[in-house]
């Protein structure tokens, strides 16, 4: 039987970590790891809960960054306006699940399971975030596109924490777009998921990130896509989208495989065009 902890702060938090390393399971809102212990895919000594920590809760924007805490759910999430002003990223932390997993439901949690078909985890890689981790010892920074190395595998060491997730602040003529492909409209696991951060600088593309969900055994960035379309115009860059498939999306052999190919590439200039939208709305373009 694993012990049951709640720590009163982050420090007795990562005293325990320290201690129990792999043998501790860490619980945040527990959509994911419950159900794993549950299961018997998760035996461990020490269940760590940290949702009651108050250094890792809080959204706020500091540096030119937006923070996340580490504690921070989906819904408090939806609430922010800080937020808000990520257009892709509401959308796609209000497709994650149902409503009452959101309010249980975390980002930092759903980055440390390293699942393939994260909708929040996806349009966090596209905005360019990074994930900051805390141990007895100290802080680091790890960006996103270098925190996963495989199915259910990141770059967290047992004795850290997820502290918090650092976006870039948007700057004049950015913006971002998500867009899901799922056989149902809520509740269910996206067979596609396309997101996009781009910045528009006199009718062209100057820069875009684009990310992929649910095609690989991780998530990841399209730099394909990516260098084709920078200098693009958008009508250019919109239509050569439409036509190319992304060369990192990587299919393995599924029952999905065949439409995922064809579909793919339609999902991420949806995506696109969500984000030219929005840049063009937050520049004062559109008319």
């Amino acid at each position: 039987m694993a012990e049951f902890f709640r720590p009163e702060d982050l420090q007795q938090a990562l005293s325990l970590l320290a201690e129990y390393r792999e043998k501790a399971a860490v619980v945040n809102g527990g959509s994911d790891i419950v159900e794993d212990i549950s299961k018997g895919k998760v035996k461990p000594d020490a269940i760590v809960s940290i949702g009651g920590i108050r250094e890792l809760g809080g959204i706020r924007e500091d540096g030119g960054m937006l923070r996340i805490g580490g504690t921070v759910t989906y819904r408090q999430m939806l609430a922010s306006d800080a937020c808000q002003r990520f257009r892709g990223l509401i959308r796609a932390v209000s497709q994650v699940g149902s409503p009452a997993i959101r309010i249980v439901g975390t980002p930092a949690g759903n980055l440390g399971t390293a699942a393939p078909a994260a909708d929040c985890a996806t349009m966090l890689l596209a905005l360019g975030a990074q994930v900051v981790l805390q141990c007895g010892e100290g802080q680091r920074t790890v960006p996103l596109t270098d925190f996963y190395y495989g199915r259910g595998k990141t770059q967290r060491r047992p004795d850290e924490l997820i502290v918090s997730i650092d976006v870039p602040s948007l700057a004049p003529g950015e913006g971002t777009g998500y867009y899901r492909v799922a056989r149902r409209k809520a509740q269910d696991i996206g067979k596609i998921l396309a997101g996009c951060r781009l910045t528009l600088e006199n009718g062209a593309v100057r820069e875009a990130k684009i990310s992929l969900g649910a095609l690989n055994a991780c998530i990841v960035r399209a730099r394909s896509l990516e260098e084709a379309v920078a200098g693009k115009t958008a009508a250019e860059a919109l239509g050569y989208l439409k036509r190319t498939f992304p060369e990192e999306a990587g299919l393995r052999e599924s029952y999905f495989r065949e439409y995922k190919e064809q579909v793919t590439s339609s999902a991420v200039a949806r995506a696109f065009a969500l984000a030219l939208e929005d840049a063009a709305e937050r520049s004062g373009l559109w008319q």
